[in-house]
């Protein structure tokens, strides 16, 4: 049996989202804290289906004082499974049921902090499956590249 491997993603797309900054504002405001930092690196670091293969300390740091976060808050080691992720069936259950209710403008205030939950966890889901279905994809490349070359 196969163990899985972990695997370090970078969330900084979120935080950019989240504060709505640019990567190119993002590369600026390091600039102006004295840190020479490649673009690329920035955009490749805002590229969540990726995993984060080697992260320089010094652009680490400049982020989280950027953003006023920790390491932590932003890259994320998670196992490689091979299996496509599902909500809960009590969490679809309820999310569809918020959701009905949002629609309608009948959501309390409690109602729509549960479903922020909620969706941030089918977020969470769906991040993950695009992950794993993009690492079988580059798996399978070489694949079908060396059958058409033989063809």
């Amino acid at each position: 049996m196969e163990s899985n491997q972990m695997h370090a993603y970078s969330y900084l797309k979120r935080l950019l989202k989240q504060q709505e900054i640019s990567v190119p504002e993002l590369h600026r405001r390091i600039r102006t804290q004295g840190l020479s930092v490649n673009l690329k690196s920035l955009y490749r670091l805002s590229d969540d289906t990726q995993p984060v293969d080697r992260l320089d300390m010094r652009v680490a740091g400049a982020i989280c004082s950027v953003f006023s976060v920790r390491l932590s808050d932003w890259i994320i080691f998670q196992e490689e499974s091979q299996m496509l992720h599902t909500l809960a069936p009590q969490s679809q259950a309820r999310l569809d049921t918020l959701m009905g209710k949002n629609n309608q403008g009948e959501l309390t205030a409690l109602e729509r902090e549960e479903l922020r939950t909620l969706v941030r966890e089918a977020e969470e889901v769906m991040l993950t499956n695009a992950r794993l279905l993009s690492q079988q994809q580059q798996r399978l490349k070489p694949e079908v590249l060396g059958s058409s070359v033989a063809s």
